[in-house]
Parts: structure tokens; C-alpha cells; sequence
């Protein structure tokens, strides 16, 4: 079949391809459009989460149809709200003493100052409590204010007819408003007393170094919660209740934050059962974030700028904070009496604890260490050594040294508690850098010179390699005795930690893993009744070489073995080691440089062949990659060879006369 050919102009063709781009182009339109108002819904999409993620709900509030049912007297404020009370003591008509009391964070009328009822019937006290703003059965006011509380308290006052003057005591957040009522009605005060209050660590007055060593004394999420409080409060309801980052401990309730003394008391919490619901029942941001918001926030005014609200000594103010307070740094409140000398200080070194037996220090953040000093006075040694003792040990372990050799060189011998050890107080924020900071302070507290020399045994060995990398310059020498290793060193190969770490008891593979990995379940872990947990604090024989026993024996019978070393809790003192020990160190002992570039010092590592809980593997690396370690391996010496007489007198003479 014949086809015909056509001829097809020029200009027909242009037309044609005209026509094809247009008609390409009109088709993209449609899709560029989409696009478009796609983004625009998704944007405002996104706007409207975030908003709706900031937005907390309307709260619950008590008496009204979908609320909690109103069960407490209360009395109606000026601008409307309602505000729950509690009385308790003698009836305000015959009282001698009329005391408001304000509780603290998470609190409510409940919460009132727990005093017998003989002492409230002999001195004549009438003691009133209430639900602040947003807490319990008091409503909500979206306009609380650092001044609004304590008009509130002034008109609870008027309205149940205190008469013209009361006392008002404040625990904690509470603690903080009675500084508002020394501002804004101290007309209306007999006296006041705060009970760890809380600071605002933004109040002017504060020098920078006091404000943020207190700041950095909170765990990091609370650094965080209290940071967004302060800086952005329109973010402080997703903060607490976002579930990306760890949000407020405090909130959370968290173990950690409490102290041993703390600890001891928390069985005490079980009383707040029949009313802990009540506490939050009105929404958390009303309740708890509006306190932080308010707490934390811009005041108007500083407390530090406060004159005596009592010129004449009619009535007095006091400020009672304990020493071991883990949630409200003390250092503020210290550093606030200072300033405000008619305020009456107290400090509770600790509360309910094992009886201090020691000498102490006070270290710059508050903590206490015990120490003991043995062998020479300092005032004529010839060389002065701190001791370093291991894990579930104290300074009660010095080394076993003739008695000959100590009066023939001259030694002085310093040991100490570290901290949750003893009766050093314990310190939850603990870091292999913080036990150099320890040492060095002693030294400094002490008197015991520009330098010393340094031994650290088993666990006691972390502190030692601490001191080599923050504070070389102070050491004369140091030793190692079996020091402790850690497996998540950098420079250690892989394939060799891996092979001594599965010679391991499985339990201790278990524990150590999770030290390092989840130092959070720690505690639960060890103190879970299924699994064997930690053979060395369990002392498991089968981790001892029989030389080891053999000294363990005589141990036992000496009855060396006691329990002051664990007095203030396992958690800060054994789990808290193992924490710190097998952590993320900031530095790698392997490349670290020679303390003593001109052998103005030594370093020396001592290890037992047959150590069954530091692997001597481990430590022959340690020495070959640091050819300025002075390496002694004990062929039959078990992890506790130290202790047979006459290798402390070696150890001795190869650190301090080479």
C-alpha cells in the first residue's frame, strides 16, 4: 500500500510546537498550585500542634460540674477565687501563738508542720494551713504572682480574724513566699521562719560564682526544667510533659535527688496516701508548673535587698537549711544569711544519721570528709602521703608498714572517707574529676604543703590516675596498688577487653554492663532478690586466689570486716563507685603524658599475677603504652597482697627512695 507524503510548511510547524509547549506548560500549573497550598496546610498544621503542645488543658477546677467535689472549709477571696484551709492546734481565740503555715512544691493543707499536740496545747498554738493557688481544693489564679500569695495569705488572716499580727513558717517553695510577706506585709508578722526554702537563682544580688555553682549543683534535667521556667514559661507545660527529654526529678520523684538522711525518711510519705491524690487534682500547670513559672520567674523585687522587717526586736526572722539538702542547694541559703545578718541562720549538718566520730573538713560546696592521720605529725615528716582506700572500704584502711620504717623516713599518713563512704557526706554529683578536686582540698585544708605523695589501692586507684591528669603539679609520686581498670578505656582493643571481660562471673559482666551502659538501674539491679549481682561486694570467695582467702580469714577473725564503710547506704557509696569507675571518663589514662618530665617524681603500678578482680591482662597494657609507669607484677600476689606484711614497707621505699 502506497502512503502519501505530505508536506508540511514552516510555519505549520512552528504552530504546532506552540501549541505543544503551552499545553505542556498549562498542565504544571496545577501542580505548582498544589504544592503551594500543600506547604501552607502543612505549615499551618505544624502551627496548630505546637500550639495545641504548649496549650495546657483547662483545670479541673474543685465544685464545678466536671471538677473534684469541694470537701474543705473555705473562705472566698476579693477577686472571686476560692482558698482551702485547715486548722489545727488550740482555738484562735484562746491561742497565744497564731502561725500560717505554707507548704512547699507538690504539697498541700495537709502538708502542715508536723508538732505533737502536747507542745501545741502548752505553748498555745493555733496553726493554720491552706492549699495555695492551683494546689488541692483552692482555685486556680492564672495571674499568680510572686506578690499575689502572700496577699492571699493576708486576707485569709483578715477574713478567719487573726488579728493584726501572726507568724507565718514556709517550707521549701513555701519557704521562698515567706520572703514575698517580709516585702509585701511584714506589718502583718510577729516573726517568720523558712525551712529550706527554695532560691531563685536569678534574684540580683547573687554573685555569679555563687549562683551557677548552685545552679550546676542539679541534676541536668532539673537544670533544664528550672532554665525553661525561667527563660520561656510558655514552654514549661510541654517541657514536663514531652516524652524526648527527662523533665523535672522533682516532679518525677525520683530517687536520686534525696539524700541518705532523706532516705531514711521517706517511709514517713506512706501518711500522705488518703490526700496525695488531692494534691495535683486540679491539672499539674496550675498546681506544679505555675509554681515553677512563679518561683523561678522575674520577681519584682530581691530578698537580698530587704531591710530588717523588725527594727525594734519585735520579732525575729529564721532561716533553717540542712547541710546534705540534695534538691535546694544550700550555698544560697548561706550566702543570703551572710548578707542579711538579722536573719537568723541554721545549718543541720545531718538529720538522723550515724553519729560523726571524726575529724571533718567543710569542702566548698558544703560537703563534709572525714579523714585520719597516722605516722609522723606533718609538722615533721619528711613525706606525706594521702591514702586512697578502695571499694567498701574508709579511711580506716592505711597500709600495714612497719612501725620501724614510718619513725625511720619520716611518714605522715592522711586518709579520708570518699564521699558517701564513712562518714564523708555523700556526693551525687561524683565524677573521676571530683575526687582529685577532694583531694587537692584536703591537702589545701590540711596544711600539708604544695606536694604530696599519693597511694590509691583497688577502686581507690580511679582517684590516683584522677590526680595524674587534673592535678599533676601537686603529686611528689604515686602508686597504684592493683588499681582498678576500665574496660570502656578508648585505647584498649577491642578483641582484648572483649576476651577478659567474658572470663568474668556472668553476674559481674551484668553488673559492670550496667554501670556503664544504664547507671539510672543501677540500684535496682543490685538490690533485686532474682540474680546474683555484684560478687565483689557480695564477697564471693570464688573471685579470691587462695592467698586471698587466706588473708580474708584473718580478716574475719580479727573482725577488720565492719559496716561504717556502708552506714550512709550502699547507693552513694558502693553503686555510686561503680557508677563513676566504669563511666565515660573525660580522659584516657593511656595518652596521658609523664607527670614528672625531669624524674622529679615516680609513678609505679603494683599488680597481683593471680588477682581474680582486676585482670593482670588489662594492666600489663596499661604499662607498655605508658613506658613512665614503673610496673610490679606479684607472681603469687592475689588482689589482696598488700596486706601480707612486708610489701608495704616495698611499696614504700620504691615510691619515696626510688
Amino acid at each position: 500500500m502506497a502512503v502519501a507524503n505530505r508536506k508540511i510548511s514552516a510555519a505549520a510547524a512552528r504552530a504546532h510546537t506552540r501549541r505543544k509547549i503551552k499545553s505542556s506548560s498549562s498542565s504544571s500549573i496545577p501542580l505548582e498550585g498544589m504544592l503551594k497550598k500543600f506547604s501552607v496546610v502543612l505549615l499551618a498544621g505544624l502551627i496548630a500542634w505546637t500550639y495545641r503542645a504548649i496549650q495546657p488543658p483547662p483545670p479541673r477546677i474543685c465544685g464545678s460540674p466536671n471538677g473534684p467535689p469541694v470537701t474543705s472549709s473555705r473562705i472566698t477571696l476579693k477577686d472571686g477565687r476560692h482558698l482551702a484551709y485547715l486548722e489545727s492546734g488550740v482555738p484562735k481565740e484562746k491561742a497565744k501563738y497564731k502561725i500560717i503555715y505554707i507548704h512547699g512544691f507538690d504539697s498541700c493543707r495537709y502538708d502542715v508542720l508536723p508538732v505533737s499536740p502536747e507542745v501545741l496545747e502548752e505553748l498555745g498554738i493555733y496553726l493554720l494551713s491552706f492549699d495555695r493557688a492551683g494546689y488541692g481544693e483552692s482555685d486556680p489564679n492564672p495571674k499568680r504572682s510572686d506578690k499575689s500569695t502572700a496577699l492571699d495569705i493576708e486576707e485569709l488572716a483578715d477574713q478567719l480574724e487573726l488579728g493584726s499580727r501572726f507568724h507565718v513558717i514556709g517550707f521549701s517553695m513555701g519557704g521562698e513566699i515567706v520572703w514575698t510577706c517580709l516585702k509585701y506585709i511584714p506589718h502583718r508578722l510577729s516573726g517568720a521562719a523558712m525551712l529550706a526554702p527554695v532560691s531563685n537563682y536569678w534574684w540580683h544580688g547573687f554573685p555569679p560564682n555563687v549562683s551557677k555553682e548552685a545552679y550546676n549543683w542539679q541534676l541536668p534535667n532539673d537544670k533544664w526544667a528550672v532554665a525553661v521556667s525561667h527563660y520561656a514559661p510558655w514552654l514549661t507545660y510541654w517541657w514536663n510533659t514531652q516524652k524526648w527529654f527527662p523533665a523535672s526529678s522533682v516532679i518525677a520523684h525520683r530517687i536520686d535527688i534525696f539524700s541518705t538522711s532523706d532516705r531514711m525518711l521517706l517511709h514517713k510519705f506512706e501518711s500522705r496516701e488518703p490526700y496525695k491524690a488531692q494534691i495535683r487534682q486540679q491539672g499539674e500547670f496550675e498546681s506544679l508548673h505555675r509554681d515553677m513559672m512563679v518561683g523561678f520567674g522575674s520577681w519584682e523585687f530581691s530578698p537580698l535587698d530587704l531591710g530588717n522587717p523588725f527594727p525594734n526586736n519585735e520579732g525575729s526572722v529564721h532561716l533553717w537549711h540542712g547541710a546534705e539538702d540534695l534538691i535546694v542547694p544550700v550555698s544560697m541559703s548561706r550566702f543570703i544569711c551572710q548578707r542579711l545578718p538579722w536573719v537568723r541562720y541554721h545549718e543541720l549538718p545531718e538529720s538522723g544519721g550515724p553519729p560523726i566520730t571524726s575529724p571533718r573538713i567543710q569542702l566548698r560546696d558544703g560537703r563534709h570528709l572525714a579523714y585520719k592521720e597516722v605516722g609522723s605529725t606533718k609538722e615533721k615528716a619528711n613525706y606525706k602521703i594521702i591514702v586512697v582506700h578502695g571499694l567498701d572500704g574508709s579511711k580506716d584502711f592505711t597500709l600495714p608498714a612497719s612501725q620501724e620504717l614510718v619513725d625511720e623516713l619520716g611518714i605522715y599518713f592522711l586518709s579520708y572517707d570518699r564521699a558517701g563512704y564513712g562518714e564523708s557526706d555523700p556526693n551525687p554529683r561524683r565524677t573521676v574529676k571530683s575526687e582529685a578536686m577532694d583531694i587537692q582540698e584536703l591537702a589545701d585544708q590540711l596544711e600539708i604543703g604544695p606536694k604530696f605523695y599519693l597511694i590509691g589501692a583497688s577502686m581507690g586507684g580511679y582517684a590516683a590516675w584522677s590526680c595524674l591528669n587534673y592535678i599533676p603539679h601537686r603529686l611528689a609520686g604515686a602508686a597504684l596498688v592493683v588499681p582498678i581498670i576500665n574496660y570502656w578505656w578508648p585505647s584498649f582493643p577491642a578483641n582484648l577487653t572483649r576476651q577478659v571481660y567474658k572470663n568474668m562471673l556472668v553476674q559481674d559482666q551484668r553488673t559492670l554492663w550496667i554501670a556503664h551502659h544504664i547507671p539510672s538501674l543501677l540500684y535496682a539491679w543490685m538490690t533485686q532478690k532474682w540474680l546474683p549481682t555484684s560478687a565483689v561486694i557480695e564477697r564471693d570467695p570464688r573471685i579470691y586466689s587462695d592467698q586471698d582467702k587466706e588473708i580474708l580469714q584473718k580478716m574475719a577473725e580479727s573482725n577488720v570486716f565492719q559496716d561504717k564503710a556502708r552506714q550512709q547506704g550502699v547507693f552513694e557509696s558502693l553503686h555510686r563507685d561503680l557508677i563513676v569507675a566504669y563511666s565515660n571518663w573525660e580522659f584516657d589514662p593511656m595518652t596521658m603524658s609523664n607527670p614528672f618530665p625531669h624524674d622529679e617524681g615516680t609513678v609505679h603500678i603494683w599488680q597481683g599475677y593471680k588477682d581474680g578482680l582486676i585482670p593482670v591482662e588489662l594492666q600489663r597494657y596499661v604499662a607498655q603504652k605508658l613506658p613512665w609507669i614503673r610496673y610490679h607484677e606479684i607472681p603469687e600476689g592475689g588482689h589482696l597482697f598488700l596486706l601480707i606484711d612486708g610489701w608495704s614497707d616495698t611499696i614504700l621505699k620504691a615510691l619515696l627512695l626510688g
